[in-house]
């Protein structure tokens, strides 16, 4: 069933997001638009026949916005010259010196467990590696989206028990359940984080495709701070080795600590202060990578048919392309929630679906070799950890394909295939809990 009042509360959502246009210039869109599905509607048109042509007249979003700035010049250039307004500055500086205090809260946080003698690099200070970062983004986006008191506790219950459980279970040899539960849990405390960042809207197709964008625009911007740092940490070491004074061990149990919490608060700052930014060029970075992605691996199975060689007989190597499945899987995601869903196919569509397709061919051939190497060697905690996520990332990329597929014949709209997507992210959610937590019972915390 079409709600015309959802399609347009989304569409003007699209320009609020893109931060090029001012909330009074938006509502006189959305007032023209409205004008026009009248007209439409009453000429015999349906809703939703009447809601895409309208949105096809006035054009895209990046066309209007170049013509309001064409129209509204002076208020552009008062913008660009001038303080902002007195009471969004102070809100500003408020949010400011918030992200430095959790920053330093942070940085702290992750500091202390080597106070008592745990060593930076080893797996019990891993495995809590989200409790050091993530409560205090969590605080940070359930204050500036004013969540509920109520959903706050709820998340701050979910975060002590995950820590109490985590550091209770005890740990025996080789402590495989240990290491999966160290890799898989700051996943599943970041869906968790998610929350604070959706709101009460948090089972919404929409909220959770949001949260995915969002996800992939840390990622770009949290990647650049962190070559930042490490620009930083040289160049530290470097200066300071030429006046003959080792910072070696400064770096390693301060800069390094703090900088690094320091970039995870600051990254998800700056993708909400900078959205519109973000949002220019990061389509752009998934639009060249795509292709780029899909013709390597396109290469790569002509290239292993033609010789017979196989990778996946090697343990490191099957590693090696469970992540980079994974990295594949992101980039879809990313193309997906980053492109506007009322847009007609483009090549970029048809780039993303052979992406998809040369991915669910690895990722069955990646699943033959484990299911290979549990019948051969038997069940160990890593390889029904990969048979799992391997299974999720197929069903995950067939559905996405079958799902392209039928929209590429007009069969579903655009918006089914975002729907699938973030219902997905629950049996993502499931998984990544049963690893953390029952695996370790099962195989008695080895």
């Amino acid at each position: 069933m079409f709600d015309l009042e959802q399609n347009i509360k989304s569409w003007c959502d699209y320009f609020r997001a893109r931060g090029s246009l001012t909330e009074e210039d938006i509502l006189e869109i959305e007032h023209h638009l409205r004008d026009q599905i009248a007209d439409l509607v009453e000429s015999g048109l349906s809703e939703e026949e009447a809601f895409i042509i309208s949105v096809k007249r006035l054009g895209n979003v990046s066309t209007i916005s170049e013509e309001f700035s064409k129209v509204n010049t002076e208020s552009l250039w008062k913008h660009l010259l001038f303080d902002p307004d007195p009471a969004a500055k102070a809100q500003t500086q408020k949010q400011v010196f918030r992200v430095i205090v959790l920053a330093l809260l942070a940085g702290t946080a992750a500091k202390l467990p080597t106070l008592f003698g745990v060593e930076l690099g080893s797996i019990a200070y891993f495995k809590n590696l989200s409790f050091y970062i993530l409560p205090f983004i969590a605080f940070w986006l359930a204050k500036k989206n004013e969540v509920s008191t109520r959903l706050q506790w709820i998340m701050g219950g979910v975060f002590a028990a995950a820590l109490l459980v985590i550091n209770l279970y005890p740990a025996y040899g080789p402590r495989h359940t240990e290491t999966l539960t160290a890799i898989h849990l700051p996943i599943l405390m970041w869906l968790v984080t998610g929350i604070a960042y959706m709101g009460e809207d948090w089972q919404s197709s929409k909220a959770r495709m949001d949260f995915l964008r969002f996800t992939g625009e840390s990622v770009i911007y949290g990647s650049l701070l962190m070559l930042g740092l490490m620009v930083l940490t040289m160049f530290t070491v470097m200066i300071f080795q030429s006046i003959a004074i080792d910072m070696e061990w400064f770096v390693e149990n301060y800069l390094l600590v703090y900088g690094g919490c320091a970039v995870a608060v600051l990254t998800v700052y700056l993708v909400e202060a900078k959205k519109s930014i973000v949002e220019n060029f990061a389509p752009v970075l998934a639009k060249i990578f795509s292709p780029l992605f899909c013709v390597t691996l396109t290469a790569f199975l002509v290239v292993m048919l033609a010789t017979g060689r196989s990778p996946f007989a090697e343990r490191e190597f099957l590693i090696g392309f469970d992540l980079m499945l994974v990295l594949v899987l992101g980039l879809v995601l990313y193309t997906i929630s980053a492109r506007n869903q009322y847009d007609d196919p483009s090549t970029f569509d048809y780039l993303n679906t052979a992406l998809i397709a040369a991915a669910i061919i690895v990722d069955a051939a990646a699943l033959w070799a484990i299911a290979g190497r549990l019948s051969e060697f038997g069940i160990t905690p890593n390889k029904l950890a990969a048979l799992g996520e391997n299974v999720l990332l197929l069903v995950n990329l067939t559905a996405l394909l079958v799902l392209y597929i039928r929209y590429f014949m007009q069969k579903i709209e655009f918006k089914r295939i975002e729907m699938w997507q973030t219902k997905y992210l629950t049996v993502y959610a499931v998984w990544l809990g049963i690893v953390a937590f029952v695996f370790p019972i099962v195989f008695q915390f080895q």
